[in-house]
């Protein structure tokens, strides 16, 4: 595995195609305005692999249908929120202090014939993934993984609640405390019967926001 340490990498757009990059380390390396992204392949051909980031930093970056394989970031200072689109996740691990992340679905942009595509991928390939991502050593300032399916998250039970879409069928969830009902919302946007809602430990909401979500467990309505 090659190593880069100490760079910073500006403006750096790769969309399209199927390619897979990787192989690489990188230390206390900074990205900024940049984006890896594929828009319309449902096979997600377009791969990152094999590769480490050690207290890094993102700044106004993201990433659309990518599929992300065998993936360690350890630490990782984000600037104005990571937004993950449409992205696969195989064996992705997360820890130590991670700033704003989210997984959503395809750009609305995208017709509805390729999001529908692209959804179908993700389906088709999850089938096969025997665990998608380990958060469970990360630190979070605010996190969002409903576009995986929650089933296949490796979690810190204590702060990181696996939810079921059966367990709310039928059931007005207006009355639930706000940061419950918004996690019980994501069902709606999202393709996957489970969703893991999260605590995340660095917010300033932490106390609520986990007091919130146990209470949900202790109805019998996450685990």
């Amino acid at each position: 595995m090659k190593h880069v340490d100490d760079v910073i990498f500006r403006s750096e757009k790769i969309v399209g195609g199927s390619r897979v990059l990787g192989g690489a380390g990188m230390s206390r390396c900074t990205w900024v305005g940049s984006t890896i992204a594929q828009y319309d392949d449902p096979g997600f051909g377009f791969v990152v692999r094999d590769a480490e980031a050690r207290r890094c930093k993102v700044d106004n970056c993201g990433a659309h249908g990518v599929r992300f394989q065998d993936v360690l970031v350890d630490g990782l200072t984000i600037a104005g929120g990571l937004l993950l689109e449409a992205c696969l996740f195989e064996r992705v691990t997360l820890r130590g202090n991670i700033g704003r992340i989210v997984t959503t679905p395809p750009q609305s942009a995208l017709t509805a014939e390729v999001r529908q595509s692209l959804v179908e991928g993700l389906r088709a390939a999850y089938r096969d993934v025997e665990w998608a991502l380990d958060i469970s050593q990360a630190n979070f300032v605010d996190a969002d993984f409903y576009y995986v399916p929650g089933e296949l998250i490796r979690r810190d039970e204590e702060t990181q609640f696996l939810l079921r879409r059966e367990s709310f069928s039928g059931m007005d969830v207006s009355d639930l405390p706000s940061y419950a009902k918004i996690a019980v919302d994501r069902f709606e946007p999202s393709p996957w019967d489970s969703i893991v809602a999260i605590a995340p430990r660095r917010s300033r909401n932490f106390d609520r926001r986990l007091s919130e979500l146990t209470e949900l467990r202790r109805a019998g309505l996450a685990e």
